[in-house]
């Protein structure tokens, strides 16, 4: 096997072992993001359902 061979299959295997790449806009906010929708679903549903009482 020559060198450009063993590159390409080391770039694969790397690749394979991170997983699925979040996209670059994405990752300084995700977390955040999902945080604050977590929040608001919660926020409504409560009062939602305070208002059922």
């Amino acid at each position: 096997m020559d060198l450009k061979t063993l590159n390409r299959i080391d770039k694969l295997r790397r690749l394979k072992s991170r997983g699925p790449e979040t996209p670059k806009w994405l990752k300084p906010y995700h977390l955040l993001l999902m945080a604050f929708l977590t929040v608001f679903v919660l926020g409504a549903i409560i009062k939602i359902l305070e208002q059922n009482h």
